[in-house]
């Protein structure tokens, strides 16, 4: 949790360090991302948004007593993640997503998203936020117990905390795959044709696939939960960037009367 709370926090701090750019009109050879005001105040209030829904949600989730937990059963895919239980691969973990959150730090090796540091920081505050307030929602509205619960040597007087009900979906891999696919994303939208793609996307997601799996041996996750956080951080990870593509200004929809009808015209 404490991991969680330290990466919004930082990614909220690029974000208001950012404000100043929004609105900047671009110029040929500028980079390939557009800002707009309204759209972008949009996105990152709705990021913000849900950070705190999220944080909400997550404190009011309430302890409970194991023996009036109802676990239910297990299903066959997931229930190899009872069977493990490494602190060393949990400790591992960690190490993975901050290694994975961290890799667009490696774009100000190049000399284009040098010049572009502060844009390519709003847009990477938005996906970390956008995020984690997603993970937190979902963490919140499954509350499904973590596979340490199901440890049969356990007291049923024992008390089962909130962190202990967010199995589903993995913050870790959902966090590394945002970082991991925002990366690549990036790197290819600034260096079409680099020779380093490939190694890039590599990278970027087999990273994030390495942090699910010590989630699994570390007995945190199931391999359901780390295929969804996979998914979600990756989705965001990628659709970010990909929606700051074009200006709003290159979109024009014309709607007017014409005879006996309408008239309808969108320009990309």
């Amino acid at each position: 949790m404490a991991t969680a709370r330290s990466c919004w926090i930082f990614t909220l701090s690029l974000l208001l360090g950012a404000i100043p750019l929004v609105g900047q009109a671009p110029s040929r050879g500028e980079g390939p991302y557009y800002f707009s005001l309204k759209r972008d105040l949009l996105y990152g209030g709705a990021a913000v948004g849900s950070v705190a829904f999220g944080s909400l949600l997550r404190s009011r989730t309430p302890d409970i007593v194991l023996a009036d937990l109802r676990l239910g059963n297990v299903p066959a895919f997931d229930r190899v993640a009872t069977e493990f239980s490494s602190e060393s691969a949990r400790t591992y973990s960690d190490y993975a997503l901050y290694a994975s959150a961290g890799l667009p730090a490696l774009l100000l090796a190049g000399a284009q998203t040098r010049r572009d540091i502060g844009k390519i920081s709003l847009l990477f505050a938005e996906t970390m936020l956008l995020n984690q307030g997603m993970t937190d929602i979902v963490k919140s509205t499954a509350k499904r117990p973590r596979p340490y619960v199901f440890d049969e040597d356990l007291d049923p007087a024992t008390v089962v905390r909130g962190n202990d009900r967010a199995a589903f979906l993995s913050g870790h891999t959902s966090t590394s795959a945002a970082g991991g696919f925002f990366f690549a994303r990036v790197f290819s939208d600034y260096y079409p044709d680099s020779r380093f793609k490939p190694i890039v996307w590599v990278l970027g997601a087999g990273l994030p696939a390495f942090t699910g799996y010590l989630r699994i041996r570390a007995g945190r996750h199931y391999p359901s939960d780390v295929l969804a956080g996979y998914t979600l951080g990756a989705l965001i990870g990628y659709a970010v960037p990909a929606l700051h593509r074009k200006p709003l200004a290159g979109r024009r929809m014309t709607l007017a009367p014409a005879g006996g009808g309408l008239y309808f015209s969108y320009t990309f």
